[in-house]
């Protein structure tokens, strides 16, 4: 039986995915996650239906996020579940850096996970707290249109 992701693990998986959403290394992040990929955007729930969906999801975070000169994201993972039957919670807050006004927004998310070995599996994503809630719109007519 594999061991379950550790902390650590967790750490560097979101350390990851930030440097990988800002590098435009969007196929790298969308394996990680289990179709159909429920995301709830506060009042609003988006159902992405597949990897196509989400990319252009990510694509369309990542280019309003270039535009306002964000230069990098921070990822800071504020608490894990324990494990309930190789299922767990992860809690991030998202700080946006840059050198501009456009600085300084913080986005925070519920991940649902799943995971052994390090190998992670995001089920589900719940916003709490969204930095670009121009995005909400469009991210809904992405995942009804795509």
């Amino acid at each position: 039986m594999a061991a379950a992701v550790t902390y650590s693990q967790i750490i560097a998986e979101m350390r990851r995915r930030a440097d990988g959403l800002m590098a435009g290394t969007l196929d790298d992040l969308v394996k990680d996650y289990s179709f159909p990929l429920p995301v709830d955007l506060m009042s609003t729930r988006v159902i992405v239906r597949s990897r196509e969906e989400s990319l252009a999801m990510l694509a369309l975070q990542r280019k309003v996020m270039l535009e306002r000169g964000i230069t990098e994201l921070q990822p800071d993972v504020t608490a894990v579940d324990l494990p309930r039957a190789g299922r767990f919670r992860v809690w991030v807050d998202w700080h946006e850096i840059s050198p501009g006004p456009e600085g300084g927004r913080v986005s925070s998310a519920v991940y649902f996970c799943s995971g052994t070995g390090g190998a992670l599996r995001i089920q589900m994503i719940q916003y709490l707290r969204l930095s670009m809630p121009e995005l909400k719109p469009q991210f809904a007519a992405l995942a009804l249109t795509a």
